[in-house]
């Protein structure tokens, strides 16, 4: 497999021919989109809420006598059925959405997406920057104004700091390769020899 290779300025290097087993996978859409979906899945937060009549305030006398009134017999004014009432059935906050994956599963499709996106993959040997400018200089030569996903062998607390404020950039370590995350790349930068170890640490 031919891989374009960058330098560490970003400047394009003659390519470079490698033997990787993970490029080579057939692809599952179905197994994809299982692991995509209990994926964002995990991400979900039970934000909403509703009060039950039991929470509202007031409603603790009777809003008129059981009999005699030719109106329908209540209790309280926080019925459900009533306006400004409790919510029946409503959402809790409490519900939980995650869904469990196999780790064999997340593998084979997260090695699945790997080849669908194996003409979007290339290498850079090194990235220098201290700062976020110095990083979109470099950066910019390689994605090309497109979605870029980094792998690094090792990712560290600078390599994080000069890109998390980008937000067409998300950098990983080869141990954190997500099916999401690949997917929704358009470009895959591979950081040193990340590509090999991602290799030996998928193609087992």
């Amino acid at each position: 497999m031919k891989l374009t290779t960058y330098t560490s300025t970003g400047e394009k290097k003659e390519d470079s021919t490698m033997k990787l087993s993970i490029f080579d996978a057939p692809v599952n859409p179905a197994l994809i989109h299982e692991v995509v979906v209990a994926q964002l899945a995990n991400r979900r937060l039970a934000t909403a809420k509703t009060k039950t009549r039991g929470e509202i305030s007031g409603g603790g006398k009777k809003p008129y006598r059981q009999k005699g009134t030719g109106r329908a017999r209540t209790g309280s004014i926080r019925n459900p059925i009533w306006k400004g009432g409790g919510t029946t059935f409503g959402p809790t906050g409490e519900q939980n959405y995650t869904q469990l994956i196999p780790a064999k599963k997340r593998r084979v499709a997260l090695i699945s997406a790997l080849s669908t996106k194996k003409e979007d993959v290339s290498i850079v040997e090194e990235i220098k920057a201290e700062k976020t400018k110095d990083f979109v200089k470099i950066i910019e030569k390689i994605i090309q104004n497109k979605k870029g996903l980094l792998v690094y062998p090792k990712l560290t607390e600078k390599d994080i700091l000069v890109s998390r404020n980008l937000k067409k950039i998300k950098a990983s370590d080869y141990r954190n390769l997500n099916v999401y995350d690949v997917l929704n790349s358009q470009k895959i930068v591979f950081v040193g020899n990340a590509l090999e170890l991602t290799n030996e640490f998928l193609g087992k």
